[in-house]
């Protein structure tokens, strides 16, 4: 988008005023230092504000040590917090947005992070089948939570926030008393809705008296929880009627889901399986029921063009955007003069990373949490003396280095032996469920062209290329299979190009546990063959978040799909596939097998003699996160003078 819309008018929503209807939402970054925001903090969000957002909300801040969870997560239950909040204020302020504080306590997820008491819950119910049982809470201990939030008001107000996110939403405590599914209470806060939603008055009333007069106060909702026996949009919606009769509610934000074990936490950060503006129903529904509220949508809605359309269409007043805020900084500036890089959904950097308890990054901008750092190395390469770089090799490291080559100033040329750019994200990409990624390589093409890179395809580069008196080389060459030669297993190329290859009934043996073999098992389900999914693990795609996987199982479910779990694929003949139980020894079979497909990962190639730095697959197996963090930094460290080298060692090992 290259002029102002909608999404640029100066809004007013209610007490609160911002400079447009862009959003940054809460979103664990796991940045945090001893329950304080951090130097990386302020980085991160000042780069975001300078970005153009108009308003920007904390991660969520526990009001209660039981909410902890994990140390790298931002306490307000202690005054601690109230110099490094103060100077997020000011950071932000200074590039013109605004900022919210979002508090919360997360309830019976904080179990299992090495917490030395039982989670808090309504009621004893664990969030999935094998977490802790949470204890149910008494009411003195709800009077102690009432008066917590009250305190975290205070604080964060101390501080200078412009307004106070509560989180009634996602599965967390507030929500788990909300809903019948996770209350079963026979007191005063379980049973009908008006006792389900004592809580959350009392938390309200707490928060507003503790604020100064006239801050605005965001209410944050589920408004469907998407579980059998849970909160839906109708009973949402009167509970919103009742909460806005007795609450001063500046901002509605609708969003859905709870924390579970089902597909329902997947919708959370639905990833690039699901279609854009999955949940635009639901704050649509808000905003028709409660036309003088001011409603904030949010849920993969993507791009800029898509927001738009949720206000021009009276579905929301503001909208949301916190994976495309990671992906671009810059999302929200209206004027944009280059080919942008946006969000593609694939949940590596973010979700993947948050689930692994380590700080969040992105696929398409790995400087995403370590700003700083970046800068620092961008401008000690933009100062050293350019030269001709050399880039082999046009998948994601590839693309990658060229691109940040050329920005520092570079001549940089890239070359690759196939006729198109992407390497093995071309694969990827030709999948339903990870079509997603065939955007991430047209734009990253489009911004290497723009900035000058020199494409050159079906090209190789031989020894003589080699020796054409570049300043710098970067070896992305990718990696090579490993076949599987037991079964005359069937290529993963050909069995996604070619229609007719695999027959009716496929077996995936999964020795990788990403989304590969889901994905697969999707794109042959939806040509009428039979899958089963064999692997010697005891879980289905163990390398996948939990944020992502429940909803890939779902979409697969009920369709001729099936797996076979902690059993190893021993021979096949006539269309028999014995495996053998590693345990007790025993061996079963399935029939009728047309075809079997072994997803491994890929070894690294052997680049040229290694004459340059080597990044990518081409130096060992990576994710799309990896190869695009190594690929930047080579590219920007191309110069390789002292500055440069110096600059660029914080980020090593970094990732």
């Amino acid at each position: 988008m290259t002029t102002r819309s909608r999404l640029h008018e100066t809004v007013h929503s209610g007490r609160l005023t911002l400079r447009n209807r862009l959003v940054m939402p809460a979103h664990t970054t796991n940045f945090a230092a001893d329950g304080v925001f951090s130097a990386r903090h302020l980085a991160y969000h000042r780069a975001r504000a300078a970005g153009g957002v108009g308003l920007i909300i904390t991660e969520g801040m526990r009001v209660h040590p039981t909410s902890l969870g994990r140390t790298n997560t931002v306490s307000a239950f202690d005054d601690a917090v109230i110099p490094s909040l103060a100077e997020l204020v000011a950071t932000v302020h200074a590039e013109g947005a605004k900022l919210a504080a979002q508090l919360l306590h997360v309830g019976r997820q904080s179990g299992g992070h090495n917490m030395l008491t039982p989670a808090w819950a309504a009621s004893p119910i664990p969030w999935s089948s094998t977490a802790a049982v949470p204890h149910q809470m008494t009411t003195a201990e709800i009077a102690e939570l009432v008066t917590a939030f009250g305190a975290a008001a205070r604080r964060v107000a101390t501080a200078g926030v412009d307004a106070v996110e509560v989180h009634l939403g996602h599965g967390h405590l507030l929500q788990q008393f909300l809903s019948p599914a996770t209350n079963q209470r026979t007191d005063r806060y379980g049973g009908s809705l008006a006792n389900r939603l004592r809580l959350t008055h009392e938390v309200l009333d707490s928060v507003a008296a503790s604020l100064p007069g006239g801050m605005p106060v965001i209410l944050r909702i589920s408004a469907d929880e998407f579980i059998e026996g849970g909160l839906g949009v109708e009973e949402m919606l009167t509970a919103v009627g009742l909460v806005v009769q007795d609450h001063e509610i500046d901002v509605l934000h609708v969003s859905h889901s709870a924390y579970v074990g089902s597909a329902s936490i997947a919708t959370q950060m639905a990833d690039m399986s699901f279609p854009p503006l999955p949940f635009r129903h639901l704050p649509r529904a808000f905003k028709k029921a409660f036309p003088q509220l001011s409603v904030l949508a949010v849920g993969r809605v993507d791009t800029l063009a898509n927001a738009e359309s949720l206000v021009v269409d009276g579905d929301a007043d503001l909208v949301a955007l916190a994976r495309p805020h990671i992906a671009n900084p810059n999302l929200s500036l209206p004027l944009v003069t280059e080919p942008t890089r946006e969000c593609i959904a694939c949940n590596q950097g973010c979700a993947g990373r948050l689930e692994a308890g380590l700080p969040i990054s992105c696929v398409v901008n790995p400087e995403a949490g370590l700003e700083r750092e970046w800068d620092a190395l961008r401008t000690a390469a933009r100062r050293g003396e350019h030269g001709r770089v050399l880039v082999v090799g046009g998948g994601p490291a590839g693309l990658e280095a060229a691109i940040a080559a050329a920005s520092a100033g570079h001549h940089a040329t890239l070359v690759e032996a196939e006729e198109s750019l992407g390497g093995a994200l071309r694969l990827a990409a030709a999948l339903p469920m990870r079509a997603e990624f065939g955007r991430f390589i047209t734009e990253a093409e489009a911004l290497a062209r723009h900035l000058g890179v020199d494409v050159k395809l079906g090209v190789r580069a031989d020894d003589q290329l080699l020796a054409d008196g570049w300043d710098h080389v970067v070896l992305a060459t990718g990696a090579v299979d490993v076949p599987d030669t037991r079964f005359a297993a069937l290529p993963l190329a050909t069995a996604i190009s070619d229609p007719g290859s695999t027959g009716g009934h496929v077996v995936l043996i999964d020795e990788d546990g990403t989304t590969t073999a889901l994905a697969v098992a999707d794109l042959l389900l939806t040509r009428g063959c039979r899958v089963t999914l064999l692997t010697d693990r005891p879980a289905l795609s163990w390398r996948v978040p939990v944020y992502t996987r429940p909803a890939l199982l779902q979409r697969l479910t009920g369709r001729g799909f099936s797996a076979v779990l902690m059993r190893t694929a021993v021979r096949l003949d006539d269309g028999v596939l014995t495996y053998a139980d590693p345990l007790s020894g025993e061996n079963g079979e399935l029939d009728n097998v047309s075809s079997v497909i072994t997803i491994r990962q890929r070894s690294a190639g052997a680049p040229l003699d290694h004459r340059g730095v080597v990044v990518g697959d081409a130096c060992a197996p990576r994710t799309a996160l990896e190869a695009a963090f190594e690929g930047r930094l080579a590219g920007l460290s191309a110069a390789d003078t002292p500055d440069v080298r110096a600059a660029a060692a914080p980020l090593r090992g970094r990732l």
